[in-house]
């Protein structure tokens, strides 16, 4: 009776040690809220949801990433896009998808990685082997180094996505 109450934890503690920890992704996927022009409460419950994501995610990892799902074109809404900028100033990569099409429209000016036609899970584990391979995005987005190191990350993103054949 003894040598069966010992071997009950003395197995569930191999068990433990012998499976693989499951540790959650270090990257979140974002879903922008629908439109609704003038709503400032929907715009902060935005921002602060992105926001809230985001510590969540630091506070359980040293790397993470947000992929950002905005409408048909990958434009967010404003409290969304504020809280995405936030993200990638604190050295967080985000890709921007856009819903149901293949690519987002790019600006000139922008802090974001697109993701072209990925769908949002394999954008996701995409950027979880980006951030292992190449690390953080530096926290001053206007310096040389910040764009080299987003660079990097968009030539794996376009690395990974079909060719485009013109026709005709």
């Amino acid at each position: 009776m003894r040598i069966r109450f010992l071997a009950t934890p003395v197995a569930f503690l191999l068990f433990a040690i012998a499976a693989p920890a499951s540790s959650p992704s270090p990257v979140a996927v974002i879903e922008d809220a629908p439109w609704s022009p003038g709503d400032a409460p929907r715009d902060g419950a935005a921002e602060f949801g992105v926001l809230l994501r985001l510590a969540q995610l630091q506070r359980e990892h040293a790397l993470v990433g947000l992929v950002g799902v905005g409408d048909r074109r990958g434009r967010f809404q404003e409290g969304t896009r504020r809280g995405l900028e936030f993200a990638v100033q604190q050295g967080c990569p985000v890709v921007r998808l856009a819903r149901g099409t293949p690519a987002a429209v790019p600006s000139e000016d922008d802090v974001f990685i697109d993701g072209g036609p990925l769908s949002p899970q394999a954008a996701a584990d995409l950027l979880a082997h980006c951030l292992q391979r190449f690390g953080p995005l530096p926290k001053e987005n206007a310096s040389p180094v910040f764009r080299e190191q987003l660079a990097r990350y968009q030539a794996e993103f376009n690395a990974r996505q079909p060719s485009r054949i013109a026709m005709r």
